[in-house]
Parts: C-alpha cells; structure tokens; sequence
C-alpha cells in the first residue's frame, strides 16, 4: 500500500495536508510562544471601601419567639436585584423568608450577628455536573465544598450529558452508565452506591431520575437539564452518521417527554461525542423544540480555541472559537430560542486576544434582540475529559483506532500543530483523575512530568491515558484564559457565575469545586471591577431570571430561605496551583431552605436540606 493511500482518504486530503503542514512550519519561525503565568497579575491591597455604611438609628420592631424562627441580625443586605445594599434584618421561618427589614427585630430566640457582613440570596451555580453526584448516599467530601463556599442551587444536566431522557431498554445503556463513572470519581465506595447502581439500569426518564433525588434526599437544590449527548447516545451509540428521520423524532420525543417531567431545557456537548457528531440540522430541531417548550438551550460549543481539532486546518482563516459561536448563534436567530453558551473561555495563549471579538459578537447578537448569554468561573483552569482534544473523525472510530499506527501519526501531526501554534501543550494538561486503575498514581500531575516518569514520548503518553480511560480520563487544563480576560468576562453585562466543577473522592481536584465564588468576591473587590451588588446580582437573582426558578435567587419575604452570609473584608479563596481543595474565608453561614448547612466557614453535616427545583 503507498504512503498516500494509508496516511490519507484521498489525494486532495494529502495535498491540502501538506500544504497546511508547510503553512504551519514557515509560520513556527515567525511566532514564540508566549509564556505566561499561572497567577493573576500582582494584586492590589484589600480594597475596604468596596462597602461603606453609616451609623443611623433604626426603629426597633418586636417579633415573638418561635423556634422555627432565626434572626439575621445588622446585616447588610444585598437582595440580588442589583439595588443598593442596605443595613437591616432579616428573619427566617422555617424553608422561608418571613421578614427582610430596615429595622432592628427585636427577638428573644436564635439570633447571628451579622454586623459588617453581607447578607445575600444563596449563590445559583448556572453550570455544573452535580446531576451525578447529588443523588449519592453520603459522601460529605464531594457535596460540602460547593456548599462551604455559598452555593446553595445548581443547575445540572450540562455538556450534554444528562442523567436521564433515554430511550427504555437501550443496548447503550452501560455506556452512558461508563460516562457517568467519570463524574463519580471513579473509586469502589461511589460505584456500589445505590444511585449508582440503578443508574442506565432503571432511571431512564427524567420523572425516575427526579423522583429518586426527592426520595433519598439531596443537600442542595438542583435545577436539571436534559442532555442531548446521553439521550443520543441511548439511541444509537457513538454512531457517528446523521441520524434517520426515525432516530430524529424518536430524540425529539425523548428530550419532549424529558422536559415535561421536569427538565429545564436541553444541553449540548458538542466538542464531544456523540454530540461533535451531530448536524447543524440536528440541533436546529432541537432548539425549535426547546423553543415551543418556552425552555432554554446551553451550549458546549465545538471549539474554544482558535485551532482545534473540530474544524479543518486554516491557521490564518476565522479562528475556529469565533466560527463554533457564530454557528450557534445562527442557529438561535433560526429558531429565537434562548441561548446559553456554556463556560466562554479562550484555550491557549494565542486564542487570549479573541476575547473581544468574541464578546462583540454576543454583544451584537443581544442588540439585535436574540436572548443570549454566557456563563464564566473565576479561574484561568478548567476541568474536561481527555478525549475533547480528538477530532470527529477519530472519536468515531474510537476504540478500534488506537490500534491504527497511521490514524495515530496522522493525529500527532494535527495534534502538535495546533499546539504548536496555540501556546497550549503537555505542560498545560493536568491529570485530576486517570480513571483507571494502573495509571491512577498519576493523578494531580502534569502529563509532560508523567511521560519523563514513565520514559515515554510526550504524545505516546497522552494516547495511553485517553485509550487506557475509554477517553474518560479526566483532566484540569491550564492557560484557559488570560487573567484580563476572566476580568472582562466576568464584568459583562450578558455574563452569570458558575463552577463547572466535578468534585472526587481521590485525586486531583479543580479549584473551582472549593474557592470559586470566594475568588469572584476577591476579584471584584480588590481590582474595584464591580460592585457589590453587581457581582452578586451575577450569582444569584440574575441566574434565577434566566432559568426562571420561582422564589429563589432574591431575598424577599415569602422566597425560600437560601442565604449565604459573607464576612466581604476576608472572604478569601485559599487555593494554589498546586493545592486545589483547600477550604475558603470568609463564607461564614449558609442556609438552605431554612436549614444551615455552613456555620463558621465549616459543613455542619446536614445533606438533606436541597429541593429538586
């Protein structure tokens, strides 16, 4: 067989191969990459006058005693409609809110001084994974964290991989299960739980799913997405062909049936699979279909880098994070649903000065009336699975292709071109959680330090982990963006809060599951990017607008009592880059429908007191 016939499917795919690959190294002369820090630029000193309050004398009110009854007592308050704060009280009655008040109470029972400290509505966090993780029996150290820093909602269901709105009696069920393994961290204890075990095997509709949670109880409320991924992956796979009209309305009627029983929306993952092989089409149906169901759509896009390996090769064409968002945004003005874009980010030193230009474009798309935003996290890192760096074409073939020398050079010439020019490489990935047995002492380094231990080629290695996990390994990546960026992003005005995290029972872990909303407070106040009741507008009342959530993300009387109440003078993410699960300052008491859940900055032990929302 010659060379071109094996290495390429055609002669135009080697030509336009190689004449991309001398592009490329005549343009490797030119460029150095950048080198950049993983910390933010040097910070300034506490900015204390982020909040200032005057002494006044406020009338005193009476309130009898009840020991349903807790009092927030000289808090300021900051209720999550971007009003100003004010100093004032706040009761609590059992799940709700009974009085928010300029006034003192005067009350004879449970009583927290809040003095010089905010009072706000729990923090919603507008994209996690947590669908998997909530419905577990116990496991403190994968819950507390999220709650220790002030999160007391979640909205789960993202990427594309949904927990249930399957297809019943589906051969692909134990491959969604295998999907799910990885949001568990993967250690015996998570998988003989019970949840666990009826996963794939008897939850396959969303009403299963959320019945279960409000059964075995959840420690936070959770707000939950149907996943196109998983849903699609129960008709047919990783199959990589478009779907048949038979296959498309038996997705639609799954996804429908879905968000009747309680989904909010439906997301997509579409830099991962089965999602990266769907048609533009196919999501278009989708999308009139959330739209009819007056619901929203959130969105992985198909590239966050200025290079990747979704679209073909043209280093000095549109960058291809421009051109994955521009295409979802086409397809929100086809069908005007509302669109979310999933964790906006900027992989790669070079792909840092798209930013602009990105937000420009939501910026247009927004004045030109589409309903779109976008959600961010404090950090310049990210969690992912191995597998996103791979192209379709070889996700379809997966896991045959590992096996395919050629398929494999092919890959590492696309693959350390990008990198080449991304400024994004080995030394940037992280390994949170290998997922597999063998490579499991691995977790917490760097794979360009793990191929040295293992005398391995830098690629060679990566290709072990990504076939040795099932593509599942998961990983924390470095160089997502640029410190000015997470400022620019997190000061937009179509911008909400979230984590993106995945907690583990073992491994590595991604700060942002401990410190991120501690991180916001941080930046906001010491870089005066924001005010006070800006940044928490972002993670409270302004995400439970866009998701619609009744009577939560405000502090009103008759809303549900979730409140956090921080010490803003050292609220404080104590995390490293390479100390990633450290306990925050400054987050002083949580309440979850009533019940405190943090006292002191520490989980009180309660896990029962969420709502499936």
């Amino acid at each position: 067989m010659k060379f071109n016939e094996s290495f390429f499917d055609n002669e135009q795919t080697r030509k336009e191969f190689l004449q991309t690959t001398s592009t490329l190294l005549i343009s490797l002369s030119a460029l150095s990459l950048l080198q950049c820090s993983e910390e933010a630029p040097q910070k300034p000193t506490k900015n204390l006058n982020w909040i200032t309050t005057k002494p006044e004398k406020r009338p005193v009110m009476n309130v009898a005693y009840s020991p349903s009854r807790i009092l927030l007592k000289n808090g300021i308050i900051i209720d999550g409609s971007g009003k100003p704060p004010f100093t004032g009280d706040v009761m609590i009655n059992g799940t709700t809110i009974e009085i928010i008040t300029p006034q003192q109470i005067n009350f004879k029972g449970t009583t927290i001084d809040c003095t010089d400290k905010i009072i706000a509505p729990g923090f919603i966090d507008a994209h996690s994974h947590l669908d998997w993780v909530l419905p577990l029996d116990g496991h403190p150290e994968l819950k507390n964290p999220f709650m220790e820093q002030g999160i007391t909602t979640t909205v789960t269901g993202n990427c594309g991989y949904g927990v249930a709105g399957f297809m019943p009696k589906s051969k692909f069920l134990p491959m969604i299960k295998n999907v799910g393994k990885g949001f568990f961290g993967g250690d015996s204890s998570t998988q003989k739980d019970k949840f666990v075990q009826q996963l794939a095997v008897s939850l396959v509709s969303m009403q299963q799913y959320l019945s279960y949670c409000r059964q075995h109880v959840i420690p936070m409320n959770m707000v939950n997405l149907a996943g196109h991924g998983t849903t699609r992956m129960s008709l047919r796979g990783y199959e990589s062909k478009p779907l048949d009209k038979g296959e498309m309305k038996t997705m639609l009627y799954h996804l429908e049936q879905a968000m009747d029983e309680g989904a909010y929306g439906v997301s997509f993952g579409l830099q991962y699979e089965p999602g990266i092989f769907a048609t533009n089409d196919e999501i278009a149906e989708i999308c009139k279909l959330v739209k009819k169901k007056d619901k929203i759509v959130t969105c992985h896009v198909k590239a966050y880098s200025a290079l990747s390996a979704t679209y073909p090769l043209k280093p000095f064409g549109t960058p291809h994070n421009i051109i994955a968002i521009n295409e979802m945004i086409d397809i929100a003005k086809q069908t005007d649903v509302r669109l979310q874009l999933s964790h906006l980010i900027f992989v790669g030193t070079k792909t840092w000065k798209n930013c602009p230009q990105a937000l420009s474009i939501i910026d247009k798309a927004i004045d030109s009336g589409l309903d779109v935003q976008f959600d961010t996290y404090a950090y310049h890192c990210g969690t992912s699975v191995i597998n996103v760096f791979f192209p379709s074409s070889f996700l379809a073939q997966t896991p045959q292709i590992y096996e395919d020398k050629v398929a494999l050079l092919k890959l590492r010439a696309q693959l350390e071109l990008i990198v080449a020019l991304l400024g994004f490489g080995y030394n940037d990935i992280q390994i949170i959680n290998a997922n597999n047995p063998e490579l499991a002492k691995f977790n917490g380094k760097f794979l360009k330090d793990i191929a040295k231990e293992r005398g391995m080629s830098q690629y060679e290695n990566f290709i072990d982990f990504a076939k040795k996990s099932n593509g599942r390994a998961r990983v924390l990546n470095h160089r997502y963006s640029s410190f000015e960026n997470v400022m620019e992003l997190m000061k937009h005005r179509a911008s909400l809060y979230m984590t993106d995290a995945t907690p583990y029972s073992q491994g590595a872990q991604n700060p942002a599951a401990f410190g991120n909303y501690p991180r916001f407070f941080e930046i906001a106040r010491d870089y005066q990017l924001l005010s006070p009741q800006e940044l928490i507008r972002k993670m409270t009342g302004a995400v439970a607008d866009r998701f619609k959530l009744q009577k939560r993300g405000y502090l009103k009387e008759g809303y549900m009592a979730d409140i956090t109440i921080v010490d803003w003078k050292n609220v404080k993410d104590n995390n490293t880059l390479t100390q990633t699960s450290n306990r925050p300052s400054g987050i002083d008491y949580v309440f979850i429908n009533g019940k405190k859940v943090v006292d002191n900055g520490k989980a009180t032990g309660v896990l029962d007191a969420g709502m499936v929302v």
